[in-house]
C-alpha cells in the first residue's frame, strides 16, 4: 500500500478515536447526575468490611476489660500490679496494632474502590476539567490531576463536584461552552436551519 492510501485510512482511524464533543446540556446533566454519595470512603470501608465490622465497633471495649482482667489477674497471681499493668497494656497494644493494620488494608481497599468510581465518572472524555473557568483557583492542581488521570484527591473532588452542581447555571456554562468549542454553535445553527426549511 503507498502513503496516498494510507493517509486517508490514518486520518479515518484519528477522527473515530477522538470522542465527539458533548452539548453544553449534555455535559451539565452528566454534572448533576453525579452521585456523591458514592465517593464516601468511610460508607465504603463499611460496606466492605460487611460483618466483620464488629471487630472495630468493640475493640476499645474490649482492650478496657482485658486490660483491667490481665492486670488484676497478674496482681493475685505475682503479687506485682505495677509490673502485671505494664505487661498486659503491652500486650494490647501489640494486639491494637494487628487490629489497626487489619482496618487500613479495608481502609486502603475502600480508597482504591472510590478512586475507581470517580475514573468511571470522568471517563474517557473528562468532566470535572471541562467545568475549570467556574473553579476556584484552589481547585488547579485537581483538575490538572484529573486531565492527567491522577484520581486520588477524593476530598477535592468531593467538594468541586458539590460546588458546581450548587452554583453552577446552566446558561453560564453553555457560553464558555460555546466558545472553547464553536463548532457545535454552527452544528446547532445547521440543525435549526434544516428543521426551519422543513
Amino acid at each position: 500500500m503507498d502513503a496516498a492510501q494510507q493517509a486517508p485510512i490514518e486520518e479515518a482511524e484519528n477522527l473515530q478515536q477522538e470522542p465527539t464533543v458533548p452539548s453544553a446540556e449534555e455535559m451539565f446533566n452528566r454534572l448533576k447526575s453525579v452521585d456523591l454519595a458514592q465517593f464516601d470512603v468511610i460508607e465504603t470501608t463499611n460496606q466492605l468490611k460487611g460483618n466483620k465490622q464488629w471487630i472495630s465497633i468493640l475493640t476499645i471495649p474490649v482492650s478496657a476489660i482485658l486490660l483491667v482482667l490481665f492486670t488484676l489477674l497478674g496482681a493475685f497471681l505475682f503479687n506485682a500490679l505495677i509490673a502485671s499493668f505494664l505487661i498486659s497494656a503491652g500486650l494490647l497494644y501489640f494486639i491494637a496494632r494487628l487490629l489497626d493494620q487489619y482496618d487500613q488494608q479495608f481502609r486502603l481497599q475502600a480508597r482504591n474502590v472510590v478512586i475507581q468510581r470517580i475514573a468511571a465518572t470522568e471517563g474517557e472524555f473528562g468532566l470535572v476539567p471541562h467545568f475549570k473557568d467556574f473553579l476556584p483557583e484552589k481547585y488547579r492542581h485537581l483538575w490538572q490531576s484529573l486531565r492527567k488521570g491522577r484520581y486520588m484527591y477524593i476530598d477535592q473532588y468531593i467538594q468541586a463536584v458539590a460546588l458546581l452542581q450548587t452554583q453552577l447555571k446552566l446558561e453560564k456554562f453553555t457560553k464558555i461552552w460555546h466558545l472553547q468549542h464553536p463548532e457545535l454553535v454552527a452544528d446547532e445553527e445547521a440543525d435549526s436551519e434544516a428543521e426551519q426549511s422543513a
